[in-house]
């Protein structure tokens, strides 16, 4: 079939009318973290610690979504692109239902597993109580996080991406308040410490829930007629699977060694609890310079199954050429001056001067990286959206499995906590470099049209 509009791609207005919401969105997300990390922080290195040993085990546990998040975004985007808004519809209800399931399994299995967990992440005695307080209450909001997320991925996929950026803002305003009022007593409210705060995030993603449902219904997207019959569930679930599954797969095997590469620096010799703290306040500051490129991925990765959809081949590669490379030179500077003043941006978010020295010492080698992390990311949402989500998965489990993990433990015991930072940075350079050569070829278009293909039939 020849291809239409071979060479128009999206304009600079239509990535801004998409990338400009989705950034206040990440801002949002920012602020949220950023919120968490600050009340932490005067509450003590202890709680600062166990808020970043967290947030690795939730964010494993969100990956769970993620075999339904890239499915419903490629396959929402694709029909769209192909003029099929019903199919859309059917596509945007079962993943929304799959969504509130698969967030009570992984509820359920968050709170089962919380002894092992509290085991494998070596947690020192003194972070226990903070740590299962702040499990349970992030995997009770798991159901209900789960359905939120599913509902922003509906709506990119529609290109309606300011109903999300409401609700994310009513969830960063709920936990801003939760957090602070309840986390340090301000404005009148009752002191609950560390509980506080991780109840905070429960209270918020109820809100958020409910604004998504709201906006749902209004825009006619979930009604009576999107509920597909069981014959045409069962066809699509396959298709869901195909994009979705490589793509869990591919995150929860990074992610996990996250955890890995975690659990090694806390099983270092010495003092660790301020390594940690300084870790996971150098990583918050290193997402506030990088949530640009999440928002702009997510756009990459609608308008790449828009484009596949269309089957305009040829300015969909150009456009991710062009995109990747210049966010990645854009955000090179930005982590230039960021790496400038690393010490002063870290004392900004702790009182502790060990954990302000660790921070900077994490941004350091998190600067080095920023530029081929935006890169790989932009990369990822191109082959998201085109559905060619194996290819990512297989980069990104041979990078972290067979060389991030036993180079962080070869440099970790000769080097320290900045050997793991030197094997982070170097997987990082790998993983750019191995994408870009993907992406250089023509698999990844061949195996988003071989799925295309199998999801219409």
């Amino acid at each position: 079939m020849p291809e239409k509009n071979a060479y128009a791609m999206p304009s600079a207005r239509e990535i801004a009318a998409l990338t400009v919401p989705q950034l206040g969105m990440m801002l949002c997300h920012l602020s949220i973290s950023m919120t968490d990390l600050w009340v932490a922080g005067r509450l003590g290195a202890d709680v600062q610690a166990s808020i970043g040993i967290v947030s690795q085990v939730f964010t494993l546990l969100m990956l769970v979504a993620s075999l339904a998040g890239s499915g419903c975004l490629a396959a929402i985007s694709q029909s769209l692109g192909a003029g099929l808004g019903r199919r859309a519809r059917r596509y945007a209800a079962l993943i929304v239902g799959m969504a509130g399931m698969t967030g009570l399994a992984a509820a359920a299995l968050g709170l089962l597993s919380l002894p092992l967990t509290l085991r494998f992440m070596h947690v020192p005695p003194p972070l226990e109580p903070v740590v299962r307080t702040f499990i349970i209450a992030y995997s009770c909001q798991l159901p209900f996080y789960y359905t939120l997320i599913m509902f922003n991925s509906v709506f990119r996929a529609y290109k309606l991406v300011s109903l999300p950026l409401i609700a994310v803002a009513a969830v960063a305003v709920g936990n801003l308040v939760g957090s602070a009022g309840f986390g340090l007593g301000l404005w009148g409210l009752p002191d609950f410490g560390y509980a506080g705060v991780a109840w905070s995030t429960f209270g918020s993603a109820l809100l958020g829930l409910a604004c998504n449902l709201y906006a749902v219904v209004r825009k006619g997207i979930l009604n009576r007629a999107a509920l597909a019959p069981w014959r045409w569930v069962r066809r699509a679930l396959p298709a869901l699977w195909r994009i979705g599954g490589p793509a869990a797969l591919g995150q929860m095997a990074g992610h996990m060694g996250s955890l890995v590469l975690l659990s090694l620096l806390a099983g270092l010799p010495g003092d660790m609890v301020p390594v940690l703290a300084g870790m996971t306040l150098g990583a918050r500051v290193e997402t506030f310079l990088t949530f640009p490129v999440a928002a702009l991925g997510m756009s990459v990765a609608i308008l790449s199954g828009h484009l596949l959809g269309a089957n305009r081949l040829e300015a969909l590669r150009r456009f991710v050429r062009r995109t990747s490379l210049a966010a990645a030179l854009a955000l090179g500077g930005g982590a230039g001056l960021l790496f400038l003043f690393r010490e002063s941006v870290a004392g900004l978010f702790s009182t502790d001067p060990e954990a302000v020295r660790q921070g900077a010492r994490f941004l350091a080698f998190a600067c080095a990286a920023v530029p081929f992390k935006t890169y790989s990311i932009l990369i990822n949402g191109a082959f998201s959206g085109a559905g060619a989500t194996g290819l990512a998965c297989k980069v990104n489990c041979l990078v972290m499995w067979a060389f991030q993990v036993p180079l962080a433990w070869a440099f970790g015991h000769a080097c320290g906590a900045s050997g793991v930072y030197a094997a982070m940075l170097c997987a990082n350079v790998a993983t750019a470099l191995w994408l870009g050569r993907l992406h250089a070829g023509k698999k990844w278009l061949e195996c988003g049209l071989r799925k295309r293909q199998n999801a219409s039939s």
